[in-house]
């Protein structure tokens, strides 16, 4: 990536929703972006889990995995979500996994959990999906600065830390360094149903960070999970997080 001028995408919790990904996909086309990451959740619980995962594979991305790609391959654990939600997400689980082949699931199982991404000869990216050590755990958008230090620790030469996971974009800066969250492609929780990714603009002496909000056809998304025969338990819940961009 050693570029004299560099625009970076970096997005991520896509969870099958192909309306906002593919709005996402044409804002980074109009925006000149020369390289892209997806920090994971690609497929699952979404209408379109084989469409967007066909979509990420064919781009020219660098892509890690999250715990809903996890889940696809193994499942939902007791524990691990509500219990109220277990068999509502294992119903959904087992209606994405058998929309993709024996080849996605071993993709998606074989993905790394966290990229490095050099920015400038002094500036460097780390990013994993939730935390340096899990795929699962949460660090939300209140935690204290110390709870982010596992971060600095997995790589104290990183000037920026960006992880997804928490559906909640934001940027903090501690210590001289910034940690970032993406928010989500396909499922916002900050009350903006708009898909949220990053851009990162290197220049020659700065970078230059920017939260970008895309527009897609939420009605569309909502027509899709009819179209498609997602599990009935499910639809109206994500449906409703489409149109208000409301955690469950």
């Amino acid at each position: 990536m050693g570029v004299q001028f560099m625009k970076l995408a970096i997005l991520s919790d896509i969870h099958g929703n192909e309306q906002a990904f593919k709005a996402v996909l044409e804002d980074i086309s109009k925006n000149n972006v020369t390289h892209v990451a997806i920090l994971g959740d690609i497929s699952f619980r979404g209408a379109k889990p084989k469409q967007c995962l066909d979509l990420v594979r064919q781009m020219n991305a660098k892509v890690i995995k999250g715990n809903a790609d996890e889940w696809i391959v193994r499942g939902v654990r007791s524990g691990e979500v509500p219990e109220k939600a277990l068999s509502m997400m294992q119903a959904e689980q087992a209606w994405a996994k058998a929309k993709l082949s024996d080849d996605d699931l071993l993709y998606l199982n074989s993905l790394p959990e966290s990229l490095e991404i050099p920015l400038s000869n002094q500036t460097q990216l780390y990013a994993c999906h939730a935390t340096p050590n899990s795929l699962f755990d949460i660090i939300s958008d209140q935690a204290t600065n110390d709870e982010f230090q596992p971060f600095v620790e997995v790589n104290e030469r990183a000037s920026y830390y960006v992880y997804g996971h928490i559906h909640l974009p934001f940027s903090r800066s501690f210590s001289g360094k910034k940690v970032i969250n993406t928010g989500s492609v396909g499922l916002p929780f900050d009350g903006d149903p708009r898909a949220s990714y990053l851009v990162f603009d290197r220049t020659e002496k700065d970078v230059h960070l920017q939260f970008r909000r895309v527009t897609y056809d939420v009605e569309q998304a909502c027509k899709d999970l009819d179209e498609e025969g997602y599990p009935e338990s499910a639809k109206d819940l994500i449906k409703g997080i489409y149109r208000t961009a409301q955690k469950p």
